[in-house]
């Protein structure tokens, strides 16, 4: 497809549009698909437009990362003000894990470096996955206060249990409907809740 002369868009507009096309090739597609030439195409711009926005791939990668990590944060907060219950925090913190990852599937694989989406940027240098972090482990420790080290493990077991309940699901949609993987995903989840006190 060829370059189209186009009025000239606020800076704004064409980066989000850069992100959101990013999403849209790898929902359709996968990540593997997506490439700042394939991106220049959808939006009739030229990849060195592209580039003056985002220097590369992985640059592209981490600010799709980072509006994931933004939108749980915005949502594990919300739910902080919403429950005054420990319990019921945690638990429907694990909820919108689930839901944000079945809503935004190729959003979250580029969070965890999953199907195809490799950012090389690690994941833990990520200020807002570190926010996001600090929420959960902020609601944890609301529980029974413990030592730094005893909420970190905690956290670390929570983490593993959802994300990797998530990763599965996503991995074996084709084997088991995502319906049941959320049944278990819930029923672990509320165990889980439940052990803590």
């Amino acid at each position: 497809m060829e370059t189209i002369e186009r009025k000239p868009r606020s800076r704004e507009q064409t980066r989000s549009g850069i992100v959101k096309t990013a999403k849209s090739i790898a929902r359709r597609e996968g990540w593997q698909a997506v490439s700042i030439r394939k991106i220049a195409d959808a939006i009739e711009y030229s990849a060195p437009i592209v580039y003056e926005y985002f220097d590369s791939k992985d640059v592209l990668l981490d600010e799709i990362r980072n509006e994931g990590f933004r939108h749980l944060y915005q949502e594990y907060d919300r739910i902080l003000s919403l429950y005054r219950d420990p319990e019921k925090r945690l638990y429907e913190i694990s909820l919108v894990q689930w839901q944000f990852a079945r809503e935004n599937p190729e959003i979250y694989q580029v969070m965890y470096n999953l199907d195809g989406a490799y950012c090389t940027i690690p994941v833990y240098q990520s200020e807002t996955m570190q926010a996001v972090s600090a929420i959960v482990c902020k609601t944890i420790f609301s529980f029974i206060p413990k030592a730094e080290e005893s909420i970190k493990r905690l956290y670390y077991q929570w983490w593993s249990i959802s994300h990797g309940m998530i990763a599965l699901a996503m991995l074996l949609k084709d084997e088991q409907p995502l319906d049941q993987s959320e049944q278990v995903y819930r029923e672990t989840m509320r165990r889980f809740v439940r052990d803590l006190r």
